[in-house]
């Protein structure tokens, strides 16, 4: 990309979400480090807060829906996270995809350096579990013919995240076997353990602190980290009430999307 690609891309991004209107596609998005400059160029436009980032296509079902070679990453912003249970307008977004994920909240820095994390390390730097729905969204149309290196610049399919009670005794919990129900309208839609988000959520939390540090920008106490889906991704309608029941001592995430 030339130096002024990410910036074009990133105000089309942006124009597309004020106007309502999808974006073909972004040829000029060729490789991963320019679906991050695109990032990066597109936070300092939107001009939000950002709270926290994502793992994307962390699970091989996931993998294989967008043809992804592996994880991706995204960021969270603060205009679009919830708290449980929300009451959402479905309006707000372009297409209305549900994914019951384990977060985690930060209470130490991950900062970019040479040598490659290690779970043990990361695992020390997280104080809590945070239950969650990622609301998937995406600006482009006709996404599942777009290459994944365009999705991973219109930020990794995200378009918010509504969030549980953080749950400070999780190193008690197996994450890797605990289940994760998700209900739309009160019908079970999809299950699954920690095991599917690249066989433990930690996993994909190492590879998210790593990832950030090769592009010298590293994780911060506070923030948020979605580990990727446990129970697949499902497109809903307008009006639908979705629930994520993550069990004891979690508990559940409930989104009601208005029409």
């Amino acid at each position: 990309m030339t130096d002024s690609s990410p910036v074009d891309a990133a105000r089309l991004l942006a124009a597309s979400r004020r106007a309502r209107e999808p974006v073909p596609g972004l040829p000029q998005v060729r490789t991963f480090d320019d679906a991050y400059a695109v990032q990066a160029a597109f936070g300092a436009i939107w001009g939000d807060a950002v709270i926290g980032h994502k793992v994307g296509c962390s699970s091989e079902q996931s993998q294989r829906l967008v043809n992804s070679p592996g994880p991706i990453a995204g960021v969270l912003f603060r205009d679009a996270h919830w708290q449980q249970p929300a009451a959402i307008p479905a309006a707000r977004f372009f297409v209305v995809g549900v994914e019951a994920e384990f977060g985690f909240r930060l209470g130490k820095d991950l900062p970019a350096r040479a040598a490659a994390y290690e779970r043990a390390e990361v695992s020390a730097a997280v104080d809590a579990v945070v239950p969650l729905i990622e609301i998937c969204d995406t600006r482009l149309s006709e996404w599942r013919t777009r290459r994944i290196e365009e999705i991973t610049a219109d930020n990794a399919f995200n378009g918010g995240v509504v969030t549980g009670q953080p749950f400070e005794a999780w190193r008690d919990l197996d994450l890797a076997g605990h289940e994760v129900v998700l209900l739309v309208d009160g019908e079970q839609k999809g299950a699954g353990t920690g095991r599917l988000v690249l066989g433990h959520p930690l996993t994909a939390l190492t590879w998210l602190a790593n990832e950030m540090s090769r592009l010298a920008t590293g994780l911060r106490a506070g923030e948020l980290i979605a580990a990727g889906t446990c129970t697949g991704l499902h497109i809903v309608a307008p009006g639908s009430t979705v629930v994520a029941d993550f069990g004891a001592p979690l508990g559940k995430v409930t989104i009601r999307f208005t029409k």
